[in-house]
Order: C-alpha cells, then sequence, then structure tokens
C-alpha cells in the first residue's frame, strides 16, 4: 500500500498580498462613488435632457473635427505641391549635371586620344 501524499494548497503570493494591501483603502472611496451609479435611474425628462445635451456636445466635436480635417488637408495639399516642386528642381539639376558629366567624359576621352596621338609621334 503506498502513502497517500497530502498537498498543501498553494499560498498567495507575497506580491499580490502587497498589491491587496495596497488597494485596500481606496476600495470604500470607490465603492461610494460607484454604488450610485449602479442604482439610481434617471427619470426620462433628466435622460432626454442628458442626451440632447451629449448630442449637442458630439455634434460642436463634430464640427471642430471636420474643420480641423479641412486645415490638415490644406496643409497636406501644399506640403504635396511644394513636394512636387522640389522633384521638378531636383530632375532639372539632374538633368543639368549628366550633360556636364557627358562634356566633361568627352574632353577626358579627347585627351586620351591626344595623349595616345602624342606618344605615337
Amino acid at each position: 500500500m503506498r502513502p497517500t501524499i497530502v498537498h498543501p494548497a498553494p499560498a498567495m503570493p507575497a506580491s499580490w498580498l502587497a498589491a491587496i494591501n495596497a488597494a485596500l483603502p481606496y476600495i470604500d472611496s470607490i465603492a461610494k462613488i460607484a454604488l450610485p451609479a449602479f442604482g439610481q435611474r434617471k427619470s426620462s425628462r433628466e435622460a432626454n435632457e442628458d442626451t440632447h445635451r451629449q448630442l449637442a456636445e458630439l455634434q460642436t466635436a463634430v464640427t471642430h473635427n471636420a474643420e480641423h480635417v479641412r486645415e490638415l488637408a490644406v496643409q497636406l495639399q501644399a506640403a504635396l505641391s511644394a513636394l512636387e516642386q522640389a522633384a521638378a528642381e531636383a530632375a532639372a539639376a539632374q538633368r543639368r549635371l549628366r550633360l556636364l558629366l557627358n562634356v566633361v567624359g568627352a574632353l577626358a576621352l579627347l585627351a586620351v586620344v591626344l595623349a595616345v596621338y602624342a606618344a605615337w609621334r
């Protein structure tokens, strides 16, 4: 016959105990604030007034958001036009540099040809 091994109940970690001890003083104040919200119901008139007030606040917020979006669109359009202008200027500068590179390459080739001609003479 085997002996029965009895495992002790797992103990609560000390970190949980510290967290619970730190939260205990605040539970009473949280309960005092939260419980009335669950217990009392507003009358339909108060609920309608709150709904109308909330709708007005939402409409105001939507109007402000639309204005901000419009301003951002104008700023984005200005930034994009500035980027397009900078890209056009960079492309023109690249064309000028490529032309200069071709001229310098032709002059270098001419110098090599003249050097070879002078060496054969």
